[in-house]
């Protein structure tokens, strides 16, 4: 999804990633190079905007939730709080959790 907002090609972005190995600030830089120096404005809401409202499958809520050993009472409907509430269970399990 955010490549597609963006205007980057798959293969291309895997490609640099693997090549490269970038920071945060070089892949930023990466992009903005891609998209010959700046971003649409509209392209970049539009993007936000399907950022914000994505809603993952109820599959993937609840595999999400019980890796992280919450019951599902659909409190956390949006990808974005998903995604983070799996990246910091991911976190514990991989870096506190032995």
């Amino acid at each position: 999804m955010v490549l597609d907002g963006l205007a980057i090609g798959r293969e291309e972005f895997l490609a640099y990633i693997a090549g490269q190995n970038p920071t945060y600030p070089e892949l930023e830089a990466w992009i903005l190079e891609q998209n010959g120096g700046s971003l649409d404005a509209g392209q970049i809401q539009s993007l936000n905007e399907s950022i914000v409202g994505y809603h993952h499958s109820p599959e993937v809520r609840k595999e999400i939730l019980e890796s992280a050993g919450i019951e599902d009472t659909d409190a956390l409907p949006d990808a974005i709080n998903l995604n983070n509430l799996d990246d910091w269970a991911s976190f514990y399990r991989e870096e506190i959790a032995d």
